[in-house]
């Protein structure tokens, strides 16, 4: 019985730590990102959401010099976000000059994360469940999570966390904000 006492403590233990800070805020597999496009896919399950994230980063991308186009805009309302990586998508989107489709989802909320260390191919990372919507009544803090693709290969992974997250708004206006410099500063 102690047994799997011991067992069940350490199997919590570790994915508690698991959700804990690290000083390292960004799982790099590139050296620097340089991010010059991205195709920006929000992994929301609400349509409004998805739509009011992606272009509340389509706006940041714009305004710092990022080339970007929203998934919103390449699929039928409602699609399967799959598409984006058969050959013919990905061949046009390669003509439109598009190297980057970058995974946007929320993480969490009023908690410290770690970047994901799974290394997932981009066909599970579009296929996997989304738990958390946008915003959320009560919480303190939005957690968002940020997978960089490049040839169907994750390159690099980064998390920004939004506090004051008191409406659906402040959190879509403070993350424009804080997306600009995280941009600027971590991505270009």
């Amino acid at each position: 019985m102690s047994r799997y006492l011991l067992i069940a403590f350490t199997f919590f233990t570790g994915l508690t730590y698991a959700q804990t800070d690290s000083t390292k805020s960004a799982t790099s597999l590139v050296k620097d990102l340089k991010l010059t496009n991205a195709v920006i896919i929000s992994h929301l399950d609400k349509q409004e959401d998805r739509f009011s994230l992606e272009v509340a980063m389509s706006e940041v991308f714009s305004a710092t010099g990022v080339k970007n186009v929203v998934s919103l805009n390449l699929l039928k309302q409602g699609g399967d976000p799959q598409v984006l990586i058969t050959d013919s998508m990905t061949n046009v989107l390669a003509q439109k000059g598009y190297n980057t489709l970058l995974l946007v989802s929320v993480r969490g909320y009023d908690k410290k994360f770690r970047p994901s260390s799974q290394n997932f191919s981009l066909a599970e990372d579009l296929a996997a469940e989304n738990l958390f919507p946008l915003y959320k009544e009560e919480i303190v803090s939005v957690t968002f999570e940020f997978h960089f693709y490049r040839n169907g290969q994750l390159v690099y992974t980064d998390l920004l966390k939004i506090p004051g997250a008191s409406s659906r708004e402040k959190v879509l206006r403070k993350l424009r904000k804080r997306l600009a410099k995280k941009v600027v500063k971590d991505w270009k």
